[in-house]
């Protein structure tokens, strides 16, 4: 695995926001468990569009139907990540948008991806961090994200 692939991957990305909420207080505790409740639902969205379509990549490389191009995981995920964070913290919308438009486009760079693959994936991360913004209130009543 490339070192770009690592450092944007949803692994990644989840392991440091359960570092926010481990390590955080309060709000950011609050802000992470949201974080990484959108990060699950593109997560999700994602893998399932991914089985469904099972499209080729660019370079040909797939190894299975959950591997496949459509639509790309690593921009749903940082998508979803990014409307949840900027929502809680507006002065950083415009680093973390532009942190997940350079993993789109370092997707599509690096052949991993087609473009569409990394527009879907965006509005799928948008959506889905939307949806979870929209639901806080409810999902603060699931025990372990209260």
């Amino acid at each position: 695995m490339k070192v770009t692939e690592y450092a944007s991957s949803p692994t990644a990305l989840a392991l440091g926001n359960l570092s926010v909420f481990y390590f955080g207080e309060g709000k950011e505790q609050k802000v992470a468990k949201l974080a990484v409740t959108s990060w699950v639902g593109a997560f999700a969205t994602t893998f399932l569009i991914k089985g469904i379509v099972n499209r080729q990549r660019p370079e040909g490389q797939h190894q299975s139907r959950w591997d496949s191009s459509f639509p790309s995981g690593h921009t749903s995920s940082w998508f979803a990540l990014a409307t949840v964070y900027s929502a809680k913290y507006p002065k950083y919308a415009i680093p973390l948008y532009g942190a997940g438009i350079l993993v789109g486009l370092s997707r599509i760079y690096l052949g991993e991806h087609y473009p569409s693959d990394v527009l879907t994936g965006a509005v799928i991360g948008i959506g889905v961090g939307y949806l979870t913004l929209k639901l806080e209130k409810q999902l603060q009543k699931i025990p372990f994200l209260k």
